[in-house]
C-alpha cells in the first residue's frame, strides 16, 4: 500500500464519532453593518482498530458511527501531521455500517 492509493478496509469502531462544523466561505455586504450568510461544513472524526493500531478516520460530512460498531470505509491513506495527528489517517470517501446497514457516500 502507497500512500493517497485508494484503499478499503473493514474494522471496528474504537470512539464515537465527533462531527463538527466548520465555516466554509462567508458571503456578505457590509452597509452599516454586515449582511450575509456562511457557508457551512460537516466533518465527522472517529477512530478505528486496524493492523493492531488505532487509525482515525475523517469523512466530509456527517456520519454517526457508535463505539464498536463494524465498518467498511473506502478512503486514501495519509500521515497526520498537518492536523496534529502522529500516524496515519484515512480520508474516508465511503463508509458503510455493516451493524446497521447505513452507508455514507461522498457525492
Amino acid at each position: 500500500m502507497t500512500l493517497n492509493e485508494e484503499e478499503t478496509i473493514e474494522a471496528y469502531a474504537v470512539t464515537d464519532s465527533n462531527i463538527v462544523s466548520r465555516v466554509s466561505s462567508f458571503w456578505g455586504i457590509p452597509i452599516i453593518i454586515v449582511f450575509g450568510w456562511l457557508n457551512i461544513k460537516y466533518v465527522s472524526v472517529f477512530s478505528v482498530e486496524y493492523n493492531n493500531h488505532r487509525l482515525v478516520v475523517l469523512y466530509s460530512g456527517i456520519c454517526p458511527v457508535i463505539k464498536n460498531d463494524r465498518l467498511r470505509i473506502t478512503g486514501k491513506m495519509g500521515h497526520g501531521e498537518k492536523i496534529g495527528v502522529n500516524g496515519m489517517i484515512m480520508t474516508a470517501y465511503n463508509i458503510e455500517n455493516l451493524d446497521t446497514g447505513d452507508i455514507y457516500e461522498k457525492i
